[in-house]
């Protein structure tokens, strides 16, 4: 099961595997909300968000269209843009999970609502930290985290340098996933990437990938790699994915693994995993992740009510349940949370969310089983 429908960087990332958006207009006071998410996330609406809003707002109807996955999402915002340059009702009120840079133009000519200038009540509550653009609205979000058994690490490390000392110090009681079988397994060593090349995510662009320029910063990595390798579970082992690493701690195997939010969160709730399993995020710089939202065409016929609707789902009431029921972490900042999500979770909130680029990761899991893992067959 991977795990990188948070780090997708256009509206041709996750999404439902259909020919294309089921629209499905109707009267007036129907918001018409089409998904670029999977069907968690549309049961989530509809069993959280929709019948919330609607009970709050007498007469509005929240229509929840699955968007047809990225091509979807593409052909909706084309249309949106055609309608504001022509000045007309797009008939699309909110695109969820898509992003405001596409099409080519539109964010700079005002296709999109800035939300940080629409009267929201609750947008000073959104975390700065997850904003990548004031006409995204984040509310939903998943991060590779140290998910650990409380009652057996009492010092949980803050900083990857800590983590490296701690693997070491506790001989066995750590894995992580082969990278290309689980994206928490590829966020370590691409966290450890980071680490030998001083924190400084911005040396990984989309564009910026040629073997000359990777080549010596890979070198930089394997010896750290290789330094812990002998004190992971059973003598060096790497799991099959983001599961099995879970499993590994559920069973007692280990004591620590690392672990996407979204699954750890899940497996906690639902009492996969013992209950003394906790979360924690590295301090200095933290593990890969990305937040998901929603954009509204600034010509929506339905603007004033879209968000209104944008307002609520950043709201406390609303954030609670992304964390409870979606497994997600909240796009709002952890302090206005429930007291006892704020206690649970108070050491996984992020201070920083880095991207690492998909188009270095064929080369830097061929070369990891190479100069790693160069015992075991791909």
């Amino acid at each position: 099961m991977l795990r990188r429908d948070f780090l997708k960087y256009s509206a041709a990332g996750a999404g439902l595997l259909l020919a294309g958006p089921r629209v499905a207009f109707a009267a007036p006071g129907v918001l018409d909300i089409f998904f670029n998410s999977d069907t968690n996330v549309i049961d989530f609406w509809t069993q959280v968000v929709k019948p919330g809003f609607e009970a709050a707002h007498s007469g509005v109807t929240l229509n929840l269209v699955p968007g047809g996955g990225g091509s979807g999402i593409n052909t909706l915002a084309d249309r949106a843009y055609a309608a504001f340059q022509a000045k007309k009702d797009p008939q699309v009120d909110i695109l969820e999970a898509a992003y405001p840079f596409y099409p080519a133009g539109s964010l700079e000519a005002g296709l999109w609502v800035d939300f940080s200038k629409s009267g929201l009540a609750n947008y000073d509550k959104v975390n700065p930290v997850v904003v990548q653009s004031p006409a995204l609205l984040p509310y939903r979000g998943s991060q590779v985290v140290l998910m650990y058994n409380s009652d057996k690490v009492k010092d949980v490390p803050t900083t990857f340098a800590d983590l490296a000392k701690w693997i070491k110090a506790n001989p066995g009681q750590f894995t992580y996933s082969r990278p290309d079988l689980g994206d928490s397994g590829a966020c370590f060593i691409e966290r450890a990437l980071q680490e030998v090349t001083g924190q400084k995510p911005e040396l990984f662009l989309p564009d910026n990938y040629t073997e000359g320029y990777a080549k010596p910063m890979f070198e930089k990595l394997w010896p750290l790699l290789k330094d812990i390798q002998p004190s992971l579970f059973n003598g060096g082992e790497y799991t099959s994915g983001n599961t099995a690493s879970i499993q590994l701690l559920a069973s007692g195997a280990v004591t620590m693994t690392v672990a996407w939010s979204d699954m750890a969160l899940q497996a906690m709730s639902q009492g996969v995993v013992p209950d003394t399993t906790a979360v924690a995020q590295l301090q200095d710089l933290a593990f890969t992740g990305g937040f998901s939202g929603i954009i509204v065409p600034s010509v929506a016929g339905n603007k004033d009510t879209a968000l209104k609707l944008a307002d609520y789902l950043v709201s406390p009431e609303v954030q609670n349940h992304v964390v409870t029921d979606l497994g997600g972490f909240p796009g709002i900042k952890w302090e206005f949370l429930s007291k006892e999500l704020q206690d649970k979770f108070a050491k996984v909130a992020p201070k920083s969310i880095p991207v690492f680029p998909g188009n270095w990761e064929p080369a830097l899991f061929e070369a990891w089983y190479r100069n790693v893992a160069s015992d075991i067959k791909r």
